[in-house]
Formats: C-alpha cells, structure tokens, sequence
C-alpha cells in the first residue's frame, strides 16, 4: 500500500500534511518527525527550509528502487508508532492516522523524499508556455486564423521577424 501527500513548513516550525483520507487538514509532523525532514530537505535543497517550504513525501509499504530511506517498527503505544530512520538513525515518531490509513502498524516503511523547488514550482505553473499569456484565442481560433497559411509561408513570416530587429 502507498500513501504520497506533500509537507509544508508551518510558522510553529514543524511540518504538516492535508490530505483525503479522514478530511484531514495541517496534520501535524512532530515529535521529532520535523527534524527528520528538515534534514532531509536540507539534503536536497542545499538549505534549511523556511515557512511554507515542501517536501513530497511517499511512503510504500513494499520495497521500490528510488526509495531515500526505510523506517523500522520500534515501538508502539496509544498515541503513536516510533520507527527508525535507518539512513539517518533518528526516530520517526508517526501518530495514529498513519496506522487507520494503512489498517495496521506495518514492520517497514519505504520513504521517498523530494523537497519541492519553489523557483521551479514557480516556472513550472506560470511560464510553461511563456506564449500563453500572450495567446487569447482558443484552438479553433486559431485554426481558423491560419486557415490557407502553408507552413512554410508561417516559418517565413516568423524567421522575417529575426532579421528585422523582432518587427514584423
């Protein structure tokens, strides 16, 4: 079984997680849980992480390649399950609601962590198609417009613009 939810550096210093199971929103990462992740985004980023930092988190109960690090069952009581970091040999405290997502306390956990890039989050949202903003017409539009065009002729057109200063 797997679980993937996404982290995010509050303003109290630790990490917490929305996700579906339960409605669950800003499920604290505490009880030293935060300073695993911190160490594991400062491996990534090269940094310590700050408010509204991410970490992608993704948790398998079965062994995959990619996988950073395993967590081993330590020990458990009523309000929560201690694992092992077994990269790091720090503990892993993990509450309850790890345990109704996966129906049980597993032996392992196989965990793969990715900090989040802001400036390529960023990138990625806004200037994937850096024409896009400019572009107000929808394909039919479009299609329309350059009806009759030849391919070649639109190629002309658009290398004119290179040999004119970008006028066209």
């Amino acid at each position: 079984m797997n679980l993937k939810i996404t982290a995010y550096k509050t303003e109290y210093g630790i990490w917490a997680f929305d996700h579906e199971h339960q409605n669950t929103v800003a499920e604290a990462l505490c009880n030293g849980t935060e300073l695993v992740l911190d160490e594991y985004f400062r491996i990534g980023m090269n940094r310590d992480p700050k408010l509204q930092d991410e970490i992608e988190v993704y948790v398998s109960t079965e062994d995959f390649d990619d996988s950073d690090t395993v967590l081993s069952f330590q020990s458990t009581n009523d309000q929560g399950t201690t694992y092992l970091d077994m990269v790091l040999f720090e503990k892993v405290w993990l509450c309850p609601w790890l345990q109704s997502y996966f129906g049980y306390k597993p032996t392992e956990l196989y965990v793969k962590l990715t900090p989040v890039n802001p400036g390529l989050k960023n990138f990625n949202k806004n200037y994937a198609n850096p024409f896009a903003k400019y572009v107000k017409k929808n394909e039919d539009e479009l299609d329309k417009m350059l009806e009759g065009i030849s391919e070649e002729e639109l190629t002309d057109f658009i290398n004119s613009s290179y040999s004119n200063d970008g006028k066209l």
